[in-house]
Parts: C-alpha cells; sequence; structure tokens
C-alpha cells in the first residue's frame, strides 16, 4: 500500500485553478450605524473603566508623552542656536565696520556691502525659523492640553453610561373599548376594570416617555471631547500659553539669543500676544521696572546665594524667581524637612518645585567662555582681528545657507585684505 501523500497547507489554491476570482480591493461597506437598543452591559464597563485609569500603566500615552517633551526640547534649544547664529553674524558686520573706521576709511567697502546683503538674507530666514518654531511649540502645548483632558474625557464617557436606564418592557395590546363595552351588556365585568386598565397604560406610556433614549459610546465620546475643546478654545492666548513653562522657557531662550550681551529684561508675559491671540514680536521692556531690574540682576549675578560660588548647575523654581546652585538649594531644603523658606526671600520651596534652568545655564556657559578667552563680558562671540574667525568656527544648520555663506565670507575676508 502505498504512503499516504502529504498536503502543503501553506500554499492556498489560487484564484484560476479555483474557479473564483480574487477579491476585490474594494473597502467593504459598512451597514448605516443604528443606536444601541440596550445598555452596556457591567463586563463592558468595567473594561473601559480600566482604561480610563490606566494612564500609569499606558505604555502608548507614556510614548506621546515622551515625544511632546522632546519635542518642546528641541524647539527650546533650536531657537537659541539659530539666533545665536545671527548674532554671530551681525556682530561680525560691526566688527568689520569698526575696522574700517579704525583704519580711518570712509565709504563702504564692496565687502561690507557683501556682508550686509547676507546678513539681511540670514536674517529674515531666521525670523522666519523663530516664528514657525514658536508655531510649533504652540501646537506641542495644545497637543499636551488635549491628553491631559483625556482623563476627564473618558470619566464623563462613564457617567453618561452609568447613567443609562433601559427602556421599559412593552405591554400587551390593549382591550378592545367595543369587547369591554359587550362586557358589561352580557353582565361581565365590571366597566370600571377597563378604565383602570387604560389608566395604567397611560402611565405606562408616560414613564416610558421619561426614559432617555439611549446614546452610543462614540456619541458620549465626541460630545465630551468637543466640550473639552471649546473650554479649551474659550481661554485667552495668555491663559493657553504665557503661564505654560516650556512656553515661558522658549521665550526666556529666544530673548536671551537676542540680547546675549545687554541687560535687557524679557517683556512682562501680558504683552506676548495681542488682543487677537497673535505673538507679538519682542520688544525691550521698560527700564523702570524694579521687578524686572531685580530679576536681571540676580541673572547676571552668576554666584549662587548659597554657596557664593559660580553655578555650575542653576536650578530655578516654579515658586520664585530666584536661581541657585542644584546641590547648595537641595541640601538646604532637606536639611529643613523637605520643604523651606526661599533663602532670598519668603516663598516656600519644596525638591519637587525645582527644575534645570537652561537660560542661566547659557549664561554661566558663555561667561565661562569669556573667562576663558580673557573677556571682561558674558557674551560667547570674541571680536578678533580676522574676520572670518567668527565665521569658520560656527556651523549654519541651514543646509541651503551653508556653503554659499562660507564662500561669501571668504571673498569678503579676501577684498577686506
Amino acid at each position: 500500500m502505498p504512503p499516504p501523500r502529504l498536503l502543503q497547507r501553506t500554499r492556498r489554491p489560487d484564484a484560476a485553478s479555483s474557479g473564483r476570482q480574487a477579491p476585490d480591493d474594494a473597502p467593504l461597506e459598512l451597514p448605516p450605524y443604528e443606536p444601541p437598543s440596550y445598555p452596556m452591559d457591567e463586563a463592558i464597563k468595567r473594561k473601559l473603566a480600566a482604561i480610563s485609569g490606566s494612564r500609569e500603566t499606558d505604555s502608548a500615552r507614556r510614548q506621546y508623552e515622551t515625544h511632546l517633551a522632546k519635542s518642546s526640547t528641541y524647539l527650546f534649544e533650536s531657537v537659541g542656536s539659530i539666533n545665536d547664529i545671527l548674532f554671530a553674524r551681525k556682530r561680525s558686520l560691526a566688527h568689520m565696520v569698526e575696522k574700517r573706521w579704525a583704519r580711518g576709511e570712509d565709504g563702504t567697502s564692496d565687502a561690507q556691502l557683501s556682508l550686509e546683503e547676507y546678513v539681511a538674507e540670514l536674517d529674515a530666514t531666521i525670523t522666519e525659523l523663530t516664528d514657525s518654531s514658536e508655531q510649533a511649540l504652540r501646537w506641542v502645548i495644545d497637543c499636551r492640553a488635549e491628553l491631559e483632558d483625556h482623563q476627564a474625557v473618558l470619566e464623563q464617557v462613564m457617567e453618561g453610561l452609568n447613567a443609562q436606564r433601559p427602556p421599559p418592557e412593552p405591554r400587551p395590546p390593549k382591550i378592545k373599548r367595543r369587547a369591554a363595552d359587550s362586557d358589561d351588556e352580557d353582565g361581565g365585568p365590571d366597566s370600571g376594570d377597563g378604565e383602570a386598565q387604560e389608566e395604567e397604560d397611560e402611565a405606562g406610556e408616560m414613564a416610558a416617555e421619561d426614559v432617555p433614549p439611549l446614546v452610543g459610546a462614540k456619541e458620549l465620546l465626541e460630545a465630551a471631547r468637543k466640550a473639552k475643546m471649546s473650554e479649551y478654545d474659550a481661554l485667552s492666548a495668555h491663559q493657553r500659553y504665557a503661564v505654560n513653562n516650556d512656553y515661558i522657557s522658549f521665550k526666556k531662550n529666544w530673548h536671551d539669543a537676542l540680547h546675549p550681551e545687554d541687560q535687557v529684561p524679557l517683556p512682562d508675559p501680558s504683552t506676548w500676544f495681542d488682543e487677537h491671540g497673535r505673538p507679538t514680536k519682542d520688544a525691550v521692556a521698560d527700564a523702570n521696572g524694579d521687578d524686572d531690574l531685580v530679576v536681571e540682576r540676580e541673572i547676571i549675578d552668576l554666584k549662587c546665594p548659597l554657596s557664593l560660588q559660580i553655578m555650575k548647575e542653576p536650578y530655578s523654581n516654579q515658586k520664585c524667581r530666584h536661581t541657585f546652585e542644584k546641590l547648595a538649594i537641595m541640601e538646604f531644603i532637606q536639611s529643613n524637612g523637605g520643604m523651606a523658606k526661599c533663602p532670598v526671600c519668603s516663598e516656600d520651596l519644596r525638591i519637587k518645585d525645582l527644575y534645570l534652568d537652561e537660560v542661566v545655564l547659557r549664561k554661566v556657559k558663555r561667561a565661562a567662555e569669556a573667562a576663558r578667552r580673557g573677556v571682561d563680558d558674558t557674551s560667547d562671540i570674541e571680536a578678533e582681528d580676522d574676520d572670518s574667525s567668527m565665521i569658520v568656527g560656527k556651523s549654519i544648520n541651514i543646509k541651503k545657507e551653508r556653503a554659499r555663506s562660507q564662500r561669501r565670507m571668504e571673498e569678503i575676508d579676501a577684498d577686506d585684505d
């Protein structure tokens, strides 16, 4: 007897051999949506409740939060970097003019005109990139606000599902009045029973009308999300962004890159947006404001009020405007039972209120670089004899500008010499 044949089940018969045509790639048309006839059962409700309560264990949510946090960080860093480049080029132009004046040369050289044209083009490009970065950060903040509302939206959905009641059971058809009248003539049941039955039926119909129609989970979710979006859209631009820590840090870094050498205080957050919610351009704050001057002096003085040493890891807080060395302020708070008065003012500080101040860290690094070079200022731009040295040491992160700027600066240096 021959051995049994093994069937190869891993291969499907093609449509031609089976006499059937391959299924069409057209999407399957779903039947029209029908609202639920009965409330959701308790088992499904428990599963939905588990989703709303799994915030800490939701890996997708944590990953999304991580992406949003990284986006804010990258935008923060980029706005400082690109405006640092612009400041360096403007400083290079100013230094070229100073050199010509020192040599007693009048008029404007071709090299200076070429550099002025280049700086103007770069200024327009970086201004556009800065505006795009600011807009992108506001979008990230909007996404984070939507994510924070996710928990409240799910809770509203659960409240709506728990409030639903099943529809009343259908009643048998009413007894016809004619049959009731014939019973009365034949000495049957009293007509009062028929009237009582009619009253009971009418009461049942009224009770059925009092039960609200059932709404599906999808409709509840959309309604809750729409309500939250309306609440958020009703907030002013100042309420949405000007009090957000990420946006505040972004504005500080942007302002610091625009004024790395000047003691120009950051404009008040109330001026960051106009009445239509559009961001305003950076303006010099009123020099008569005492609070702004105090903050600026504290930032310029890069010594920690506790250790009296130049800060290496400057930590600010969300309670007041004072900055300290990380180790010094943490030891100070821990030695006071986890909460202590600010050494400069009377605000209560906790460890959780502290954060690394990237803007102050930029100033610390500039001061360290200036000290290394022997320059008595806090700028990260050094005025050297060779104009090209300010360009060669920097790389523009704009591919369209890199080759053209290097070639142009080489031509400028050759003409200037």
